[in-house]
């Protein structure tokens, strides 16, 4: 594995009760890349970020995160690694979904608190202000003792932003995070997206947000029908696309 290659995913295979969901995807992603995902609903984008993270379990491929295989093909067969290394390298990543899965009884900053806390079995002390240096950035430090019923959609997705960079994670996941949003709470988020990127932050961001992907990525991929149909560098593949079918879908979505 290259230095600079972050995450090797080779021949990934997933099948949902028979049905094909991702049919034989590669893709390589190099440390400080933003690299954006887009395409149709059902195009299995979600699931290939689920199958990265771990929630789902691969039939067939590889997957290597920082040279450590969470993954590997075996005789046409997915053999996971054992449990402690699954679980070093769960640990270099965190993930934002679609929804905020903030934890309701908590105030914002028990929920940044929880994970370093209790799974990192770090000292309360130690996290304390980390957690409080990322609520100020995201502009809601004034909001740490509030519950997340308290706050609007936007804040709680950045919240969700900030408590999974609390675990310190080399690279970030987004899952739509801004699917579930109106358009003006949509901003405050991808502003602290963008802002993870001019830090350098690694990032797969499965989105619908066109500007985001066009401006911010590096890279841009467009799956349907559980394939890659066609990948290249943002101003490349917005500029100039090669397949009728990426020409398709980025006429519906830009007009």
């Amino acid at each position: 594995m290259e230095n600079n290659i972050i995450i090797q995913m080779k021949n990934i295979r997933k099948s949902f009760a028979g049905v094909p969901v991702l049919k034989g995807i590669d893709l390589t992603v190099k440390k400080s890349e933003v690299l954006a995902v887009i395409g149709p609903s059902g195009s299995g984008k979600s699931t290939l970020l689920r199958c990265l993270n771990n929630l789902e379990t691969i039939d067939d491929g590889s997957i290597q995160v920082k040279g450590d295989y969470l993954v590997q093909s075996r005789q046409g067969r997915a053999v996971y690694a054992d449990k402690d290394t699954q679980k070093k390298i769960l640990g270099y990543m965190g993930m934002v979904f679609q929804q905020f899965n903030l934890f309701p009884h908590m105030t914002v900053l028990d929920n940044l608190l929880e994970a370093p806390v209790h799974v990192k079995n770090m000292k309360k002390a130690e996290v304390l202000p980390v957690a409080e240096e990322l609520l100020r950035k995201i502009s809601l430090f004034d909001k740490k003792d509030a519950y997340p019923s308290r706050l609007s959609g936007g804040q709680q997705q950045r919240v969700a932003i900030a408590r999974a960079l609390c675990m310190s994670p080399d690279i970030m996941l987004f899952d739509e995070p801004t699917s579930a949003l109106d358009p003006e709470l949509t901003i405050g988020v991808l502003n602290t997206m963008r802002q993870l990127a001019q830090e350098h932050m690694t990032m797969i961001v499965v989105t619908h947000e066109m500007g985001f992907a066009h401006d911010v990525a590096n890279n841009v991929i467009f799956m349907a029908d559980g394939g890659i149909v066609e990948q290249g560098d943002s101003q490349q593949f917005f500029g100039n696309p090669k397949e009728e079918r990426t020409k398709l879908f980025l006429h519906s979505m830009l007009k």
